[in-house]
């Protein structure tokens, strides 16, 4: 039986967690799920931790 769990940005950031949470989810144990809010919030964190604009990490416009 596959769990669906949502990772919120507290386990999407900072990037050691993130990176155990994607391995388990790539065994097929869990199925990762996440919201655009949530990736946002994670982009505000980065963004504020590296002095980056936010626009910076805004996905580009298709053309």
């Amino acid at each position: 039986m596959t769990f669906v769990v949502l990772y919120d940005a507290c386990v999407l950031y900072p990037d050691t967690l993130r990176d155990l949470l994607v391995r388990v989810a790539r065994t097929g144990l869990v199925r990762a799920r996440c919201t655009e809010a949530i990736l946002d919030e994670v982009d505000r964190g980065i963004a504020r931790n590296h002095q980056i604009p936010p626009e910076k990490l805004a996905p580009a416009e298709p053309s």
